[in-house]
């Protein structure tokens, strides 16, 4: 009979095989990358995904292991995969104005996809220090003004228009602005006409995600403030970094958001706090309650972690879309019916 320490040599020994191959398939990859970039075609093709996906979960069942678990590993594999793929479609010079962690997320995505990219903001040492930590330039506001193709604001929504009028007349008319605030209509009704003052092309974003280590394969919400010239640099821009994007109006964007965002994050918070209550009240003990978590509430939980991490941004959406309330009140009408029907 084989040993413990013989059976587990054995499985070491298949681990490196595998990440041999692994480490094959992502050569291949960067292959791949290539033609894409030269041939045109967008990094993110879902199409291709999910002819993947199929293939490997048929050759699962087939060699007797669960679809599911070779579903898992090559979501992973194909997410890593985009990271190696992107490819900026032209040399824009990209100026991202903020040092938070969005900054980093956008930054970083954009220059490992080839884009020229500084960091400016008020606090330049913050700056430095950011662009240094993802391999970066950083250049002082007036710098970073006469040498941006495009200036992405990164900075919470409601402080924009004063920085977009100081910054205006130093601002070309072939320069596209864009910022990624999470609440459009009153962002837009105090840029647009400053926009139309000065002439440049304006797009406000919002990428539908946090931040990650490689975004590719998620999407922006695109709203047009004043895009015409821009409009199809910055659709293979987006192609090229792998991102999805939807056009919306701003009016819209807001109340999709009211419901995605504003009543999604206000439903976990009052879980939260409701959860906290409710053991306190039938005096059960909190570590106790964390042993018999139940595998959905540990999904919630990190859920809840994450939140956390971003209530900044959390708190600025509820306090500044004009739809939070109506979608407060949709969830106080449910758990009003809820309390009538228990």
């Amino acid at each position: 009979m084989e040993t413990l320490r013989g059976i587990r040599a054995g499985i070491t020994e298949v681990d490196r095989a595998i990440l041999s191959l692994l480490s094959t398939r992502m050569r291949l990859v960067s292959l791949i990358a290539r033609a894409k970039a030269e041939q045109g075609y967008p990094v993110f093709d879902p199409a291709r995904e999910i002819e993947v996906l199929s293939i490997v979960r048929e050759e699962a069942a087939r060699r007797g292991l669960p679809p599911d678990l070779a579903s898992e590993i090559y979501s992973v594999i194909i997410r890593y995969s985009r990271c190696l793929q992107v490819s900026c479609p032209e040399k824009i010079r990209i100026v991202v104005y903020g040092y938070g962690n969005m900054a980093r997320t956008l930054a970083s995505h954009m220059s490992r996809a080839g884009c020229w990219v500084a960091l400016t903001g008020r606090n330049m040492e913050k700056a430095k220090n950011v662009a240094e930590s993802i391999g970066v330039e950083a250049l002082d506001e007036d710098e970073a003004l006469d040498w941006a193709d495009v200036l992405l604001y990164t900075i919470p929504g409601p402080a924009v228009p004063s920085l977009l009028e100081k910054h205006s007349p130093r601002i070309r008319e072939s320069v596209l602005v864009a910022d990624i605030a999470s609440v459009k209509k009153p962002l837009v009704e105090a840029v647009k006409p400053i926009v139309e003052k000065h002439g440049f092309e304006y797009a406000s974003l919002h990428p539908l995600f946090g931040p990650l280590d490689c975004p590719a394969g998620e999407t922006i919400a695109v709203v047009p403030v004043r895009l015409e010239h821009w409009k199809e640099r910055l659709e293979r821009l987006f192609e090229g970094l792998g991102l999805r994007y939807e056009y919306v109006d701003a009016d819209t964007h807001d109340k999709v958001m009211a419901a995605n965002q504003v009543l999604h994050h206000a439903a976990i918070e009052a879980f939260k706090k409701a959860y906290k209550r409710l053991l306190e009240s039938l005096g059960v003990n909190p570590g106790l309650a964390k042993l018999l978590m139940t595998y959905s509430l540990k999904n919630t939980v990190r859920l809840l972690d994450r939140l956390e991490r971003l209530q900044r941004v959390v708190e600025e959406i509820r306090s500044e879309n004009p739809y939070s309330r109506q979608a407060l009140e949709a969830l106080k009408e449910v758990v009003d019916e809820m309390l009538r029907e228990a």
